[in-house]
């Protein structure tokens, strides 16, 4: 099967416009195309990275003619290693599903981390609870929390009615419990040579509410967050970060996997799975954030792990994590002391022991390499000075 007939228009780094998002008031029965679409599109795509029937804690089983492997990194605050791969979506690929702009089309280039934690409440690792409080129900607290470079963030719009959208079966899941918002958050990328960058997106998370008998999925819970980006959100009443005067609007795509497995050794495992492409605009070329992102999007992982250790030390928990509350009132208390990486931003502090890893050295004459779990890519620029 060619990469191509994988491929849909949706989870693209040309994004949507502010025009084209579900009315605030939008019902149920508007809404679940919508889901479904993004849904259908995403799966495929993150799961050709780390197909669930290869999958282990060594290797992701990815089709090495799709994903190119950007080497293996350790870090102290991890446990697990940090598998990263890298994958370009042609301009040749593009024209066959962009409907709009194909004068204007560019190649994606899509880095993916991947790695697998045990499920305890212990240092380098985290528990599922831990990881759905802080990815599927507070997404955009939890990074902030964790991301010192992550200065703002808002959620913009949210549709309630989307939680009630009907159930879905897809790759032998069935899927529900969706949540849809429109999320702006700004991030320091480099002052005072870089303005910082506002990334407004569309984002929907769902997650597996059944298992058909005859899946090969043997964990007992998965779920999703995809990001797509909305450049003119500024325009739309309901922003406040990418409205703002002088705001360098960036884009970014991304799709994230998070599941639950049995591994080998019959302990239960978290796989943990991001992969995004995204462009700051701005002065900062292309290739620069292309050179740059995988050595600096596993970084996401020991900064999380390290976060929620201390988080969890603080609360004296000895199980499951730390609470929706206590996640939006961490950042200030963790800016110090998390070593800096991640999203959009400034990455140069965070110590590791790499195997394979590509090393970009004095990027842009010095510049702080930009990253995100969010991330750099390349297509659509979104220009301005800085």
């Amino acid at each position: 099967m060619s990469t191509t007939s994988k491929l849909r228009p949706l989870v693209r780094l040309q994004g949507m416009r502010a025009a084209q998002l579900p009315s605030p008031t939008a019902t149920t029965e508007e809404l679940a195309p919508l889901l479904y679409s993004i849904l259908r599109e995403a799966l495929p795509f993150i799961d050709s990275a780390a197909p669930k029937a290869s999958s282990s804690a060594t290797s992701s089983g990815a089709d090495s003619k799709i994903w190119k492997s950007k080497g293996v990194h350790s870090h102290p605050d991890s446990a697990a290693k940090v598998e990263v791969s890298e994958r370009v979506v042609s301009v040749a690929e593009l024209r066959d599903i962009v409907t709009e702009n194909k004068d204007k089309i560019r190649p994606e280039t899509w880095c993916c981390r991947r790695s697998v934690h045990e499920d305890a409440p212990e240092k380098g690792t985290a528990t599922w609870e831990e990881f759905e409080h802080c990815f599927r129900d507070e997404h955009a607290e939890s990074e902030r929390a964790f991301t010192p470079a992550c200065l703002a963030a808002h959620q913009a719009l949210k549709w309630d009615t989307a939680a009630s959208v009907p159930d879905i079966e897809e790759g032998g899941l069935k899927w529900g419990n969706f949540k849809l918002v429109v999320e702006e958050m700004r991030h320091r990328i480099g002052k005072p040579i870089l303005k910082d960058r506002t990334f407004p997106v569309l984002q929907m998370t769902s997650s597996v509410v059944a298992v058909r008998p005859s899946s090969q999925s043997t964990g007992t819970g998965e779920f999703v967050v995809v990001s797509i980006p909305v450049p003119d959100f500024g325009s739309d009443e309901a922003s406040k970060l990418a409205k703002e005067k002088g705001a360098q609007i960036a884009i970014y795509a991304s799709v994230e996997r998070i599941r639950q497995f049995g591994g080998e050794d019959g302990k239960g495992k978290i796989e943990w799975l991001m992969a995004t492409a995204s462009d700051a605009g701005g002065i900062l070329p292309a290739w620069v954030q292309n050179a740059a992102a995988p050595g600096v999007i596993w970084k996401d992982v020991p900064l999380f792990l390290s976060w929620i250790a201390k988080e969890r030390e603080k609360s004296g928990q000895k199980k499951g994590g730390v609470t929706n509350t206590e996640v939006k009132n961490t950042k200030e208390e963790n800016e110090e002391v998390v070593p800096q990486a991640s999203t959009g931003t400034e990455v140069n502090n965070v110590p590791s022991t790499s195997d394979g890893t590509n090393d970009v050295t004095a990027i842009a004459a010095g510049n702080p390499q930009v990253s995100t779990g969010i991330e750099v890519g390349q297509t659509a620029r979104v220009s301005a000075s800085g």
